[in-house]
C-alpha cells in the first residue's frame, strides 16, 4: 500500500529484498524442476522401452489427442449405463444386509452414480477433454473409495467386495482409452484403497483379505495388459500414418519441384489428360555459352555441381516471380511466366525481364569467382502456347506451340551476354524497360522477325514519360 500510495515515492530499500525473494523462489522452483525431472527419468527410460512413449513431446502429445478422445461419446455413454446399472445394486445391498442397506444405498445412489454422471457432463467441456484422463481415473479411483464406503457399511461386507472391485477395474480399463502409464499410478491407488478400507472395516473373517486383494490384483492385472497391448497397436498405427505422411509429404514435394502445384493437384484429383491452351504468357530460354568447352576442363562432379547450383538460383528466382520452370536440357533453361494468373502473377512479362535480369547477374557473378570462360544468352517471346502434361512413368510438364519455337530461335540469334525480345514482348515491356532496336533476323521456319535487345530496367520517371505518350496515342486510336 505505501508503494502505491501517489504521495510517497517507493522505497530503494525494499527493491533487494524483492529481489533476494525472487532469487531463492526462482532456486526453488528450479531445484523441484531438477528432482521431479530426476525421479520420472528411469520411469520414461522405463515406458520407452515397452513402446509406450513416443519419440518427441510433439509426437505424444499428437498421440494423445487421437488417441483419448476418439471414444469421447462412447466413453460417456458408458459411465451413464454404469451410474444407472448402479441403482440395480440397491436389490443386491438389500440382501446382503437388511439393517444397514438403507446407508449403502445412499451411498450408491448420492455419490456413485452422481460422480459417474458429473464426469459424463464434464467430458463435453473442453477443459474436460482436455483432460480426459484425469477424468475417468478421478471417477475410478472416487467409485473404488465409494464401494469400499458401502462394503464398510454393510454387515460382512467385504466377503461381497471382490464384484464389485473387478467390475469397477475391469470395465474400466475395457471401455476407457487410457494410456498405460497412468492406468497403472491409478491401478495402485485403487489397491491401496481397497486393502486399506478391508483393514479399516474390519468386518469379514480371516481370509478375505487376501481373496479381495488377490481379486483387485487379478483384475488390475488383465485390465492392465489389455490396456498395454490396446495402447502398443495404437502406437504403432500412429506411427505408420505419421510414416506415411512423411512419405506422401516427399512425394508432393517431388511432384511440386518437377511440375506447378496446380497440376500436381489436379493429377492427384484423378484428372489423367491434362492439356491447356494460354493465350498469353511469356517464353523466356536461356543458354549457357562456353559450357561443353568447360565440361572438357574440369570433373564431371564438379560440372555438374556448377550447373546445379547455377540452375537452383535460377529456380529460386523464377519462383520468386511466379514463374514456372518447364525444363532444362543440357546448360539451355526453359521458363514460363503467366501459366497460373495470380495478382502475384499479373504482368508476367515484366516478370519474365526481371529472371532474365536475375539470369544474367547469377552467371557474372560465377564468372567474377571461379574465373570460368562461360557467358548467358536469353530469349523472350510474349504468345501463346499448349502446355500439359505427358508420359506416365516419368510425367513431365511441357510446352508446345509456335511461340515456343520463336522464343528459342531468338534465344540462339542472341550474342553472349544479351537478351533478346520479340516484338510483342517488346510492347509489353517497353513502359518499364530501357529496349534497343536489333536488325531484323530470319528465323528458321518462321521467317523475318523484328527483335530487340533489352538493356535496363527504366526509372520511375523514364517509365512514366514513356507511358503518358502511349497513352494519348491509345486515347487518338480509341
Amino acid at each position: 500500500q505505501t508503494l502505491r500510495t501517489a504521495h510517497h515515492k517507493p522505497s530503494l530499500a525494499i527493491l533487494p529484498r524483492f529481489t533476494a525473494l525472487s532469487s531463492c523462489e526462482a532456486l526453488y522452483i528450479g531445484c523441484i524442476r531438477a528432482l521431479t525431472q530426476r525421479m520420472l527419468n528411469p520411469y520414461q527410460q522405463w515406458l520407452n522401452r515397452f513402446g509406450l512413449y513416443c519419440s518427441t513431446v510433439e509426437d505424444e502429445e499428437a498421440f494423445a489427442q487421437g488417441y483419448l478422445l476418439r471414444t469421447v461419446r462412447e466413453s460417456q455413454m458408458f459411465m451413464v449405463v454404469a451410474a444407472v446399472f448402479s441403482y440395480a445394486f440397491f436389490v443386491w445391498d438389500r440382501l446382503i444386509d437388511p439393517v444397514h442397506f438403507e446407508t449403502a444405498q445412499m451411498i450408491r445412489g448420492l455419490i456413485i452414480a452422481p460422480l459417474m454422471i458429473a464426469a459424463s457432463l464434464l467430458l463435453f467441456t473442453d477443459i474436460g477433454k482436455r483432460h480426459f484422463e484425469t477424468v475417468i481415473l478421478s471417477m475410478l479411483v472416487n467409485v473404488m473409495v465409494g464401494l469400499v464406503a458401502v462394503y464398510s457399511v454393510l454387515d460382512n461386507g467385504f466377503q461381497y467386495a471382490s464384484l464389485g472391485f473387478t467390475m469397477a477395474m475391469l470395465g474400466t480399463t475395457a471401455m476407457f482409452p487410457i494410456r498405460s502409464r497412468h492406468l497403472i499410478i491409478a491401478s495402485m491407488l485403487s489397491l491401496v484403497t481397497v486393502v486399506g478400507g478391508h483393514l479399516w472395516a474390519d468386518n469379514a473373517p480371516p481370509g478375505w483379505l487376501l481373496i479381495n486383494t488377490m481379486a483387485a490384483l487379478g483384475s488390475i492385472a488383465f485390465g492392465t495388459l489389455s490396456a498395454y497391448i490396446r495402447e502398443r497397436g495404437a502406437r504403432f498405427a500412429f506411427r505408420t500414418q505419421k510414416e506415411l505422411l512423411q512419405s506422401r509429404a516427399q512425394v508432393d514435394d517431388l511432384l511440386h519441384s518437377m511440375l506447378p502445384r496446380e497440376i500436381v493437384a489436379r493429377l492427384q484429383a484423378g484428372e489423367t489428360l491434362i492439356a491447356d491452351s494460354h493465350g498469353e504468357v511469356s517464353i523466356i530460354f536461356a543458354d549457357l555459352v562456353g559450357f561443353t568447352e568447360l565440361s572438357r576442363r574440369i570433373t564431371p562432379t564438379h560440372l555438374v555441381k556448377v550447373l546445379n547450383s547455377l540452375f537452383s538460383k535460377f529456380d529460386n528466382e523464377a519462383q520468386r516471380l511466379g514463374i514456372e520452370r518447364i525444363k532444362t536440357i543440357g546448360d539451355a533453361y526453359m521458363a514460363i511466366g503467366g501459366l497460373v494468373r495470380s495478382a502475384a502473377t499479373a504482368d508476367h512479362a515484366e516478370s519474365a525481364a526481371h529472371l532474365a535480369f536475375a539470369m544474367q547477374a547469377a552467371v557474372r557473378r560465377l564468372k567474377d569467382e571461379m574465373g570460368y570462360p562461360i557467358d548467358i544468352r536469353i530469349g523472350i517471346h510474349v504468345g501463346q502456347v499448349v502446355a500439359g502434361v505427358i508420359g506416365i512413368k516419368r510425367p513431365a510438364y511441357d510446352a508446345w506451340g509456335e511461340g515456343v519455337n520463336l522464343a528459342s530461335r531468338i534465344e540462339g540469334r542472341a550474342v553472349p551476354g544479351t537478351i533478346l525480345v520479340s516484338e510483342s514482348a517488346y510492347w509489353r515491356l517497353r513502359p518499364g524497360f530501357e529496349l534497343e532496336p536489333e536488325p531484323d533476323i530470319e528465323l528458321k521456319g518462321i521467317g523475318l522477325a523484328k527483335v530487340y535487345r533489352l538493356a535496363s530496367v527504366r526509372t520511375r520517371r523514364q517509365a512514366d514519360l514513356t507511358t503518358v505518350p502511349l497513352q494519348r496515342a491509345a486515347a487518338t486510336d480509341g
